[in-house]
């Protein structure tokens, strides 16, 4: 259970040094009507209560000032929070694929917008499993969250109509499989982090995580360790479709036990994203 924990606080460790990014495919990709989620209207949706740690249910963020969502975490980018160990990172896409800065204290940037769609319907339900002692205690640190990310398309507030359709992507089932998410339509700044190891990579479920190959359209170099230089790039094009399975398995010590945050033997170890420059 040490060597657990030592895994955890490494995984940690490298979250630390997160920066927001992002990417998709053409096909079923974000900003299309087909295979994504049907835009929503801003009203009143009662959520259900959670009726336990281990189960919770999505919010309904649509009409929301942007500013008002989440929190900006350690890691760099921002989070929900919606129970011990559950907290879901936020990503706003907007219409033309703008990074909005949103590391500002005072969030001036993102106050001028309003979430119009999210990618999970609101009441959908996360389910969550939390690490244990040697006696069996669970701790308030989670090993497993059904639902990772929640991506938000988001309008300039006054206007109207300029909705991007949110590709709904599966929820994980368990602690070894976890779906494609779709990073088309996204700014580049808003698709991962850079690890310790200084590669470009999106974190998913249980110690799992893909790079992330940056393929520029005019073949320009992109620095993916500068948040600048990231932020001047939309994905148009991913190499992996959303919503392809990505299974793994976990490292174990001498004695059988997993690693829960350490993954291994993954069915997908990276993906392409094609970007091209945000227009001015």
């Amino acid at each position: 259970m040490l060597r657990t924990k030592l895994a955890a606080a490494a995984a940690t460790g490298a979250i630390l040094l997160a920066l927001s990014a992002c990417g998709n495919a053409p096909a079923g990709s974000q900003g299309k009507a087909t295979a994504s989620a049907p835009a929503q209207q801003t009203k009143t949706v009662q959520i259900k209560k959670s009726p336990d740690k281990y189960t919770h249910y999505v919010k309904n963020y649509v009409g929301m000032n942007a500013a008002n969502v989440g929190y900006m975490a350690m890691d760099g980018r921002r989070h929900d929070e919606y129970g011990n160990g559950v907290n879901p990172v936020i990503v706003f896409v907007t219409p033309d694929g703008t990074h909005i800065d949103s590391s500002d204290s005072e969030s001036k940037l993102l106050r001028k917008y309003r979430v119009s769609n999210q990618n999970v319907a609101p009441n959908t339900k996360i389910k969550s499993t939390f690490d244990k002692d040697e006696d069996g205690t669970e701790y308030d640190l989670t090993v497993w969250n059904s639902i990772y990310e929640i991506v938000l398309a988001v309008d300039e507030v006054g206007k109207s109509g300029n909705s991007t359709d949110m590709t709904k992507i599966k929820a994980s089932p368990n602690n070894t499989t976890a779906y494609i998410r779709d990073y088309v339509g996204r700014n580049l700044a808003d698709c991962g982090y850079v690890s310790l190891t200084g590669k470009f990579v999106d974190g998913y479920v249980a110690g799992s995580y893909v790079q992330l190959d940056v393929n520029a359209s005019d073949g320009s170099y992109v620095d993916v360790s500068d948040m600048k230089s990231l932020s001047q790039y939309r994905v148009t094009a991913q190499s992996v479709e959303p919503n392809t399975e990505l299974t793994f398995e976990h490292e174990k010590d001498e004695d059988g036990t997993e690693y829960e945050n350490l993954a291994i033997n993954q069915s997908i170890s990276s993906i392409t994203l094609s970007v091209e420059k945000v227009s001015k």
